[in-house]
This record gives C-alpha cells, structure tokens and sequence, in this order.
C-alpha cells in the first residue's frame, strides 16, 4: 500500500506539472507572437522578458505567421498565430 501511495502521489505532480507547462508554454508563444508582429521586436528582445531560468530551457521559433514555444525537445510545445485585423491566438 505506501508503494501505491507513492506511485499515486508522483502521478498526481506529474499532472500538475504537465498542466503548469502547458499555461507556460502558451503564454510564451502568444507574448512572443504579440511581441514580434505588434511591437517589432526581435526573438531575443522578448526572450529577456522570461525569467533567467524560463530562457535557459525555453526554444522560440518563429513559423510563418506564428510563433511556436517548446522545451524538453518538444516535449512541451504551444503555437500562436498572428491573424490581421485580430491579433495573435493560440493554437492546438
């Protein structure tokens, strides 16, 4: 029983992690997005925005219209795209 305990209690950071990644690799993508097409700025402009650790471990690429964010390669990843007249969006 405490070894399934244990099993169950990782499985359950897991998840929470994986969540966490999932709002932070979106907000990455859709910033850098808004960023580049609306400010002008360039990748590594916005990347200093991130904090030092986030920019350690976090690839941006610029794609097209859009931008993509990924880390752990592309274990985690997010795209926004930047439409006219409507801005940047993330897309799934």
């Amino acid at each position: 029983v405490p070894a399934f305990a244990a099993l169950a209690g990782l499985g359950w950071l897991a998840a929470k992690q994986a969540a966490y990644a999932d709002i932070a690799f979106g907000y990455a993508a859709k910033q850098t997005c808004s960023f580049l097409y609306f400010s002008g700025r360039t990748v590594a402009s916005c990347l200093g925005d991130f904090p030092e650790d986030a920019r350690s471990q976090l690839t941006i690429e610029p794609q097209g219209d859009g931008v993509t964010a990924s880390a752990v390669m592309g274990a985690f990843t997010a795209q926004a795209v930047h439409e006219d007249g409507l801005g940047c969006r993330l897309v799934r």
